[in-house]
Protein backbone atom coordinates (compact mmCIF):
# COMPACT_ATOMS: atom_id res chain seq x y z
CA UNK A 1 0.00 0.00 0.00
CA UNK A 2 1.44 3.31 -1.11
CA UNK A 3 1.44 6.23 1.22
CA UNK A 4 0.64 9.62 -0.32
CA UNK A 5 3.47 12.03 0.12
CA UNK A 6 2.22 15.59 0.82
CA UNK A 7 3.73 18.09 -1.56
CA UNK A 8 5.25 20.94 0.45
CA UNK A 9 6.85 22.75 -2.46
CA UNK A 10 6.40 26.54 -2.81
CA UNK A 11 4.10 26.12 -5.80
CA UNK A 12 1.82 23.75 -3.93
CA UNK A 13 1.60 26.19 -1.01
CA UNK A 14 0.51 28.95 -3.37
CA UNK A 15 -2.15 26.68 -4.87
CA UNK A 16 -3.47 25.84 -1.40
CA UNK A 17 -3.68 29.54 -0.38
CA UNK A 18 -5.50 30.43 -3.60
CA UNK A 19 -7.93 27.58 -3.02
CA UNK A 20 -8.75 29.01 0.45
CA UNK A 21 -9.76 32.46 -0.92
CA UNK A 22 -13.49 33.23 -0.53
CA UNK A 23 -13.93 33.57 -4.26
CA UNK A 24 -12.48 30.09 -4.89
CA UNK A 25 -14.41 28.40 -2.09
CA UNK A 26 -17.22 26.37 -3.56
CA UNK A 27 -19.18 26.52 -0.32
CA UNK A 28 -18.83 30.30 -0.11
CA UNK A 29 -19.86 30.66 -3.74
CA UNK A 30 -23.00 28.66 -3.16
CA UNK A 31 -23.94 30.24 0.19
CA UNK A 32 -22.63 33.46 1.74
CA UNK A 33 -21.73 35.18 -1.53
CA UNK A 34 -25.19 34.67 -3.08
CA UNK A 35 -26.78 37.76 -1.37
CA UNK A 36 -23.77 39.79 -2.44
CA UNK A 37 -24.29 38.83 -6.06
CA UNK A 38 -27.99 39.79 -5.77
CA UNK A 39 -27.07 43.23 -4.40
CA UNK A 40 -24.58 43.70 -7.19
CA UNK A 41 -27.27 42.90 -9.74
CA UNK A 42 -29.65 45.40 -8.07
CA UNK A 43 -26.95 48.04 -8.15
CA UNK A 44 -27.27 48.42 -11.89
CA UNK A 45 -28.00 52.00 -13.07
CA UNK A 46 -31.59 51.18 -14.02
CA UNK A 47 -32.39 49.80 -10.59
CA UNK A 48 -30.76 52.76 -8.86
CA UNK A 49 -32.85 55.23 -10.88
CA UNK A 50 -36.00 53.29 -10.08
CA UNK A 51 -35.21 53.30 -6.33
CA UNK A 52 -34.52 57.04 -6.44
CA UNK A 53 -37.84 57.72 -8.19
CA UNK A 54 -39.75 55.68 -5.59
CA UNK A 55 -38.03 57.58 -2.74
CA UNK A 56 -38.91 60.94 -4.27
CA UNK A 57 -42.53 59.96 -4.80
CA UNK A 58 -42.85 58.84 -1.19
CA UNK A 59 -41.38 62.14 -0.02
CA UNK A 60 -44.00 64.02 -2.02
CA UNK A 61 -46.86 61.85 -0.82
CA UNK A 62 -46.03 62.27 2.85
CA UNK A 63 -44.94 65.90 2.71
CA UNK A 64 -48.26 66.94 4.26
CA UNK A 65 -47.15 65.30 7.50
CA UNK A 66 -44.52 68.01 8.03
CA UNK A 67 -45.57 70.57 10.66
CA UNK A 68 -46.59 73.95 9.24
CA UNK A 69 -44.05 76.69 9.83
CA UNK A 70 -45.42 79.31 12.23
CA UNK A 71 -45.39 82.84 10.86
CA UNK A 72 -44.59 85.54 13.43
CA UNK A 73 -46.89 88.57 13.50
CA UNK A 74 -46.06 91.94 15.06
CA UNK A 75 -48.59 94.52 16.22
CA UNK A 76 -48.83 98.05 17.63
CA UNK A 77 -51.63 99.77 19.53
CA UNK A 78 -53.78 102.17 17.53
CA UNK A 79 -54.98 105.63 18.54
CA UNK A 80 -58.36 107.31 18.16
CA UNK A 81 -59.39 108.49 14.69
CA UNK A 82 -58.87 112.17 13.90
CA UNK A 83 -62.64 112.61 13.50
CA UNK A 84 -62.90 112.98 17.30
CA UNK A 85 -60.33 115.77 17.39
CA UNK A 86 -61.19 118.93 19.31
CA UNK A 87 -60.35 122.32 17.83
CA UNK A 88 -57.20 123.76 19.40
CA UNK A 89 -57.31 127.52 20.07
CA UNK A 90 -54.30 129.58 19.14
CA UNK A 91 -51.67 129.58 21.87
CA UNK A 92 -53.25 126.73 23.85
CA UNK A 93 -50.93 125.38 26.55
CA UNK A 94 -49.51 121.91 26.15
CA UNK A 95 -49.90 118.72 28.15
CA UNK A 96 -46.98 116.59 29.30
CA UNK A 97 -47.35 112.79 29.22
CA UNK A 98 -44.72 111.08 31.34
CA UNK A 99 -43.26 107.58 30.91
CA UNK A 100 -45.78 104.79 31.51
CA UNK A 101 -45.02 102.38 34.34
CA UNK A 102 -45.97 98.81 33.47
CA UNK A 103 -46.24 95.61 35.49
CA UNK A 104 -43.14 93.50 34.84
CA UNK A 105 -45.02 90.73 32.98
CA UNK A 106 -45.93 93.23 30.25
CA UNK A 107 -42.30 93.86 29.30
CA UNK A 108 -42.19 90.55 27.44
CA UNK A 109 -42.39 91.23 23.71
CA UNK A 110 -44.78 88.29 23.24
CA UNK A 111 -48.52 88.95 23.51
CA UNK A 112 -49.73 88.20 27.04
CA UNK A 113 -52.86 86.09 27.57
CA UNK A 114 -54.29 85.73 31.07
CA UNK A 115 -55.16 82.14 31.96
CA UNK A 116 -56.12 82.82 35.56
CA UNK A 117 -55.69 85.21 38.43
CA UNK A 118 -52.03 84.32 38.84
CA UNK A 119 -51.16 82.70 35.50
CA UNK A 120 -50.00 84.37 32.31
CA UNK A 121 -49.39 82.68 28.96
CA UNK A 122 -47.66 84.17 25.92
CA UNK A 123 -48.64 83.53 22.32
CA UNK A 124 -45.73 81.89 20.52
CA UNK A 125 -46.14 83.71 17.19
CA UNK A 126 -47.71 87.06 18.22
CA UNK A 127 -45.42 89.91 19.30
CA UNK A 128 -45.46 93.62 20.01
CA UNK A 129 -43.56 95.58 17.38
CA UNK A 130 -42.48 98.11 20.03
CA UNK A 131 -42.05 98.14 23.78
CA UNK A 132 -45.51 98.19 25.28
CA UNK A 133 -44.75 101.04 27.68
CA UNK A 134 -43.50 103.14 24.76
CA UNK A 135 -46.48 102.17 22.62
CA UNK A 136 -49.00 102.96 25.33
CA UNK A 137 -47.40 106.34 26.01
CA UNK A 138 -47.50 107.13 22.30
CA UNK A 139 -51.18 106.18 22.02
CA UNK A 140 -52.24 108.09 25.16
CA UNK A 141 -50.45 111.19 23.91
CA UNK A 142 -52.08 110.91 20.48
CA UNK A 143 -55.50 110.36 22.05
CA UNK A 144 -55.13 113.36 24.37
CA UNK A 145 -54.14 115.50 21.40
CA UNK A 146 -57.40 114.38 19.80
CA UNK A 147 -59.63 114.77 22.86
CA UNK A 148 -58.24 118.03 24.29
CA UNK A 149 -58.20 121.49 22.69
CA UNK A 150 -54.44 121.48 22.31
CA UNK A 151 -51.99 120.21 19.75
CA UNK A 152 -49.00 120.61 22.05
CA UNK A 153 -48.42 117.19 23.65
CA UNK A 154 -44.99 116.68 25.15
CA UNK A 155 -43.47 113.27 25.85
CA UNK A 156 -41.16 112.57 28.80
CA UNK A 157 -39.15 115.84 28.73
CA UNK A 158 -40.45 119.42 28.83
CA UNK A 159 -40.07 122.71 30.64
CA UNK A 160 -42.72 123.61 33.28
CA UNK A 161 -43.58 126.74 31.32
CA UNK A 162 -44.41 124.62 28.25
CA UNK A 163 -47.35 122.75 29.81
CA UNK A 164 -50.43 123.42 31.89
CA UNK A 165 -50.54 119.92 33.37
CA UNK A 166 -48.53 116.72 33.54
CA UNK A 167 -50.04 113.23 33.23
CA UNK A 168 -48.54 110.06 34.73
CA UNK A 169 -49.94 106.52 34.50
CA UNK A 170 -49.00 103.24 36.21
CA UNK A 171 -50.51 100.10 34.68
CA UNK A 172 -51.05 96.99 36.80
CA UNK A 173 -52.95 94.90 34.23
CA UNK A 174 -53.34 95.24 30.48
CA UNK A 175 -54.19 91.98 28.74
CA UNK A 176 -56.88 89.69 27.34
CA UNK A 177 -57.93 86.22 28.42
CA UNK A 178 -58.35 83.14 26.20
CA UNK A 179 -61.95 84.14 25.37
CA UNK A 180 -60.84 87.61 24.27
CA UNK A 181 -62.06 89.60 27.28
CA UNK A 182 -59.71 92.55 27.73
CA UNK A 183 -58.94 94.27 31.03
CA UNK A 184 -57.00 97.36 32.02
CA UNK A 185 -56.21 98.33 35.60
CA UNK A 186 -54.26 101.54 36.04
CA UNK A 187 -53.67 104.45 38.40
CA UNK A 188 -53.19 107.94 37.06
CA UNK A 189 -52.23 111.41 38.33
CA UNK A 190 -52.56 114.88 36.84
CA UNK A 191 -49.90 117.16 38.31
CA UNK A 192 -49.24 120.87 38.10
CA UNK A 193 -46.31 121.99 35.89
CA UNK A 194 -43.10 120.85 37.52
CA UNK A 195 -44.94 118.19 39.50
CA UNK A 196 -45.26 120.36 42.60
CA UNK A 197 -48.94 119.59 43.22
CA UNK A 198 -51.39 116.79 42.47
CA UNK A 199 -54.33 118.35 40.68
CA UNK A 200 -56.27 115.15 40.12
CA UNK A 201 -55.77 111.42 40.73
CA UNK A 202 -57.81 108.32 40.11
CA UNK A 203 -58.03 104.62 39.30
CA UNK A 204 -59.12 103.07 36.01
CA UNK A 205 -60.66 99.58 35.95
CA UNK A 206 -62.19 98.70 32.60
CA UNK A 207 -63.06 95.54 30.70
CA UNK A 208 -64.03 95.03 27.09
CA UNK A 209 -65.13 91.93 25.12
CA UNK A 210 -63.31 90.87 22.00
CA UNK A 211 -62.29 87.89 19.84
CA UNK A 212 -60.05 85.09 21.18
CA UNK A 213 -56.39 86.05 20.78
CA UNK A 214 -55.22 82.65 19.49
CA UNK A 215 -57.53 82.78 16.45
CA UNK A 216 -57.71 86.56 15.94
CA UNK A 217 -54.67 88.33 17.43
CA UNK A 218 -55.39 91.49 15.43
CA UNK A 219 -58.85 91.63 17.00
CA UNK A 220 -57.32 91.19 20.47
CA UNK A 221 -54.95 94.09 19.81
CA UNK A 222 -57.96 96.17 18.76
CA UNK A 223 -59.58 95.29 22.10
CA UNK A 224 -56.56 96.62 23.99
CA UNK A 225 -56.49 99.74 21.80
CA UNK A 226 -60.13 100.33 22.75
CA UNK A 227 -59.25 100.05 26.43
CA UNK A 228 -56.42 102.56 25.94
CA UNK A 229 -58.93 104.90 24.31
CA UNK A 230 -61.27 104.66 27.32
CA UNK A 231 -58.39 105.42 29.67
CA UNK A 232 -57.51 108.41 27.47
CA UNK A 233 -61.05 109.77 27.81
CA UNK A 234 -60.82 109.56 31.60
CA UNK A 235 -57.49 111.38 31.53
CA UNK A 236 -58.82 114.05 29.18
CA UNK A 237 -61.76 114.71 31.47
CA UNK A 238 -59.46 114.94 34.49
CA UNK A 239 -57.18 117.40 32.68
CA UNK A 240 -60.14 119.57 31.70
CA UNK A 241 -61.28 119.69 35.32
CA UNK A 242 -57.83 120.23 36.82
CA UNK A 243 -56.05 122.52 34.36
CA UNK A 244 -55.91 126.27 35.18
CA UNK A 245 -58.36 128.56 33.42
CA UNK A 246 -55.62 129.75 31.10
CA UNK A 247 -54.55 126.21 30.16
CA UNK A 248 -55.69 123.51 27.76
CA UNK A 249 -58.80 122.73 29.77
CA UNK A 250 -60.31 126.17 29.21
Amino acid sequence: MKTAIEDRSPKSEVRRLEARRPGNDATANSGSSAPLRQLLRLARPGHLLLALAVALSLTGCFGFLKPAKATARHFVLSSLPAAESATAPSGAAGIGVGPIKLAAYLFNTSFAVRKGTNEIDYLSSTFWAERLDTGLQRVLAANLATLLPTDQIRLSAWQPADVSAEVYVAVEQFDVDARGQGVIVAWWRVLSPGGEKTLKAGECRLSRPGPPPDTDPAGAVATLSGLAAELSRQLAQAVKEAAPASGAGR
